[in-house]
């Protein structure tokens, strides 16, 4: 077994490290007029009712920004209890088939009073329909997030309306708990005032949820719109020292464009830096579990921290669940970790408990340990998969 770069990293420097705060050029001006177009729209969530050839198991969908149709699938509890949150769940970089094939995942959770909303990405299987199939390379050989990077605006390129496609995903399914402006059907628990939006990112899916989230913090009076973060070996952060490092998972795609155009190489840099989830993790400040790998080189492990150490919640409602491989199968100990962090997610995610509650009883082994909080091995169930998006 050839185990993952470690970047000449210690863990401990692996898990303290920090990116580059320094926001680009045009940051601010950017994500302004960027959430004003954002606003401007109110998306509704629907029932589908003409199927995306690329994926007939999505069963929802909303509009989102520049017209593009959002193929999702709703899980709701299975004995029919009111929902009393809701949670938005973002894929990774390569998914995990069907969105039929992803719901079972998410029914424990959906168990415990949640409506989860699964969501493909725009140019996904599933989110296609006049947009067409992006996940295929280029002319250049770059995957999905090169499309649009190197064209003359900002606002081609596809990675800020993904970012759009996470925030309406929120937006709808709010408005869904509130009982406005949805036909999709959801019982809602009438005793709750403040019905939660939860949000949770793997890989690609994780650095989008992390800036997702910054952009809709602090946009209500009173309200955060997303109450809880999980993410799971985020990706999208730290681009500069990725930049020096052996590319490897989006930062190969990033690569190939950049050297198509060496002599805009400073700009379309700049333009990355619009996207890292270090920058935006400033602003994120509500309770956030995640999962972090001792080594990892798809999201490599050091700039993955960097992503969860941005975020600028309180200490104490931060939880590090620690692996010892992120996009590396490893061993079956390996496979434990990731099977147990799905479990603290079913806990983190349990609207009847405050986070603090609910990760009370996996503090113990976050770091370290393969016993469960019940004091016994963990096992590999059938309906126990790795993070969506992890290959």
């Amino acid at each position: 077994m050839i185990e993952p770069e470690d970047y000449g990293l210690s863990e401990v420097q692996t898990f303290a490290h920090i990116g580059d705060p320094t926001p680009a050029p045009d940051h601010s001006v950017f994500w302004k007029h960027w959430y004003a177009r954002l606003v401007d729209e109110s998306p509704i969530l629907r029932v589908r009712s003409v199927p995306d050839d690329s994926d007939p198991t999505a069963t929802h969908e909303f509009v989102s920004a520049d017209g593009v149709r959002i193929g999702c699938a709703l899980v709701l509890p299975s004995d029919h209890r009111p929902a009393k949150a809701s949670l938005v769940s973002v894929h990774g970089y390569t998914h995990t088939g069907s969105l039929q094939d992803s719901t079972r995942r998410w029914q424990r959770i959906a168990d415990t009073g949640v409506a989860v909303l699964i969501l493909r990405l725009r140019g996904y299987p599933g989110s296609q329909i006049g947009i067409g199939e992006m996940i295929s390379p280029d002319a250049h050989g770059a995957g999905w997030i090169g499309r649009g990077f190197a064209a003359q605006k900002h606002e081609d390129w596809i990675l800020p309306g993904a970012v759009a496609d996470v925030c309406n995903a929120c937006r709808v399914m709010r408005n869904a708990m509130l009982e406005r402006d949805t036909d999709a059907k959801i019982a809602i628990d009438p005793a709750i005032d403040h019905p939660g939006v939860f949000l949770m990112g793997a890989s690609l899916g994780g650095g989008l949820a992390t800036i997702a989230a910054a952009q809709l913090i602090g946009k209500l009076s009173g309200e955060s719109i997303v109450d809880r973060l999980a993410i799971a070996l985020p990706s999208l952060g730290a681009w500069k020292w990725r930049l020096t490092h052996r590319h490897s998972g989006t930062m190969t795609d990033i690569e190939r464009i950049l050297s198509q155009h060496p002599n805009r190489r400073a700009a379309l840099i700049d333009r990355l830096g619009l996207c890292d989830a270090v920058v935006h993790g400033r602003r994120v400040r509500v309770p956030t579990l995640g999962m972090l790998a001792r080594r990892d080189e798809i999201s490599p492990a050091p700039a993955a921290a960097a992503v969860f150490n941005a975020i600028d919640a309180d200490p104490g409602r931060k939880w590090r669940f620690v692996v010892p491989y992120g996009h590396f199968e490893g061993s079956i100990a390996n496979a434990r970790r990731h099977a147990l962090f799905e479990r603290a997610m079913v806990d983190f995610f349990d609207p009847m408990q405050t986070p603090i509650e609910s990760m009370a009883r996996w503090e113990p082994i976050l770091h370290d340990g393969q016993i469960d909080p019940d004091g016994q091995m963990p096992t590999l169930a059938t309906d126990e998969q790795p993070a969506e998006g992890t290959p």
